[in-house]
This record gives C-alpha cells, structure tokens and sequence, in this order.
C-alpha cells in the first residue's frame, strides 16, 4: 500500500483516472478535489505505484473518530482489475472493516468483491444504486474535453440516449 501525497504523483493519478472514465469517475472527481486544496482532508491510497491496479480514496484516520458514523467512513474505490483487488481491499491499513462504512464506486463489478469482503469480515453489506445525472450543458462540456484528451473530435451536439429523446444543448 503507498499513500499518493504531493502535487506531481496526485497529478498523475488524476490523468491516469480520466482515461478511464466512466468507470473511474467517482475517484477521478475525489482526485480532483484533492488536487485542488483537498478541502475535505482526504488521502489517496494505492495498491503499487506508479502501475496501479486499485485506487481507494479515504478520509484520513482523524477524521474518521465515530464508528457508527458511514457518512464520514466513506471510500471510494476504482480497481483496473476488480478480480485482483481483494486482497488490497481486505488490509485494515486500506479499509477499516469494524466500523460502520459506505464504499462508493462506479463499477458495478466491485459488487461481488465487496460482498465477499464483507463475509469474510463477518460483515452485513447493503447496496444500493444511485445514478447520477448532469445538465447538458456541463455534459458537454465534460464530454468534449474527454473526446479532446483521446484526439477524438465531436460530431454533433446532441446524443441520443435509450429512450430515443434527444439531449444537448439544441434539443428542445
């Protein structure tokens, strides 16, 4: 486990994760915050470095005094290779398993690796699924600097999502 700190290796973090968004955006937005003043004293922990498998962002320890409290004992968590996180996840050091927590992540194939964790730390898991909405305008704003990072240019400005209703900044 290292523990990212410094402006050049957070840096480097947050430009690794914004490749793999969508998967990785949870983390990649924490990693953002705290590559801009860290306001909610978080630390960024990893697996091996600078070839990371799994990132898991955390309040640092004083922060997290209240066992019972899961709004202050959240992570967020993103794995290149969730069959290979567990190990990494299961360490006391990443994740304190006796207190009362919430583990956030964008990867839906994290479910099972978290359930298991939490059996074998004789653990109760709920889950639940949140999605998260944008206005089109900040969409696209984000969209387009991710097709810029990967040299893709934008065809159009309206995206058609599954319902066949179209949304951006010339839909009506």
């Amino acid at each position: 486990m290292l523990h990212l700190q410094g402006p050049q290796m957070l840096q480097m973090l947050e430009k690794s994760l914004r490749k793999s968004i969508p998967e990785s955006l949870k983390v990649y937005g924490t990693t953002f915050h705290i590559n801009q003043g860290n306001p909610f004293k978080l630390k960024a922990l990893v697996d091996k470095w600078p070839d990371f498998n799994t990132v898991v962002i955390r309040p640092q320890e004083q922060e997290m005094t209240d066992d019972l409290d899961h709004y202050t004992n959240t992570y967020q968590v993103y794995s290149k290779d969730p069959k290979k996180c567990q190990e990494f996840l299961g360490s006391p050091e990443v994740i304190n398993w006796k207190q009362h927590l919430q583990i956030q992540s964008s990867q839906s194939s994290l479910d099972d690796v978290i359930t298991n964790l939490a059996a074998i730390k004789s653990g109760k898991v709920k889950q639940a699924q949140c999605f998260l909405y944008m206005a089109s305008e900040p969409t696209k704003k984000l969209a387009t600097s991710l097709l810029e990072a990967k040299n893709v240019s934008v065809n159009s400005g309206k995206h058609k999502p599954r319902n066949g209703e179209a949304i951006g900044p010339n839909s009506s």
